[in-house]
């Protein structure tokens, strides 16, 4: 996995400016408008710009789910062969809030996170009341059901820059595959999982979506296969 997406471990081709987005009380300010032109400095084929332009709104939505405050920067990276959408996300917080917003973490609402993306909120949102969260998905989730979290999860992780941990859509996919093969239609959770994936525009189009932790920042990394058409 590490070797996997090597190319955009280096310099890309073209990065475009970064959107500020900052979320305070419940209240986001983005300018989220300057994405389709920063999105057409990249000169991708006419497919690829479209599918391109689809995961930002998803992550444009996705990030109207985390209700606690942050900050966080998104841009777009082109190289020879992948377009990449990144986000990096970061919040300040005192102790006393930390552990209030984990103590309400814990309380099982955020297993009601509905849908991909939502659960890829929920994991950036408990990271970030949490940092080393990330990296304890898998002994959190103990593999219960379809343990979304223990699922896709490197520890030590050093396949995109210096992240340290990170959760990966394409190794989350191999393990509900392998989970359906194994217990067939008796593990219903993860036959369901299975079908909220197809049903994702996202996990749809990225070739994968890499979520990590790097010092106190949540980094999200969702990558997309050039066409070139």
């Amino acid at each position: 996995m590490g070797k996997k997406y090597k190319e955009i471990e280096g310099e890309p081709i073209f990065k475009t400016s970064k959107i500020v987005i900052n979320c305070y009380d419940k209240m986001m300010t983005a300018e989220f408008d300057k994405a389709s032109r920063y999105l057409s400095e990249c000169n991708l084929g006419h497919k690829d710009h479209l599918q391109m332009e689809l995961l930002f709104e998803e992550t444009a939505l996705m990030l109207g789910e985390i209700t606690n405050d942050f900050s966080a920067l998104l841009w777009f990276e082109k190289y020879e062969n992948y377009c990449c959408l990144k986000l990096t996300a970061k919040t300040e917080m005192n102790f006393e809030k930390k552990e209030e917003l984990i103590s309400v973490s814990s309380s099982g609402e955020n297993a009601m996170a509905k849908g991909f993306m939502g659960k890829i909120a929920d994991i950036i949102e408990t990271g970030l009341m949490d940092f080393d969260y990330v990296a304890r998905l898998q002994q959190e989730y103990g593999g219960v059901n379809v343990g979304f979290g223990s699922m896709g999860i490197y520890d030590g992780y050093d396949g995109i820059g210096d992240m340290n941990a990170a959760w990966c859509l394409s190794d989350y996919k191999e393990s509900l595959n392998d989970a359906i093969d194994d217990e067939g239609d008796e593990n219903e959770a993860s036959q369901e999982a299975w079908d909220e994936l197809e049903k994702s525009i996202v996990a749809s189009i990225a070739e994968d979506v890499i979520v990590g932790t790097k010092s106190n920042v949540i980094e999200m990394t969702i990558v997309k296969a050039l066409k070139h058409a």
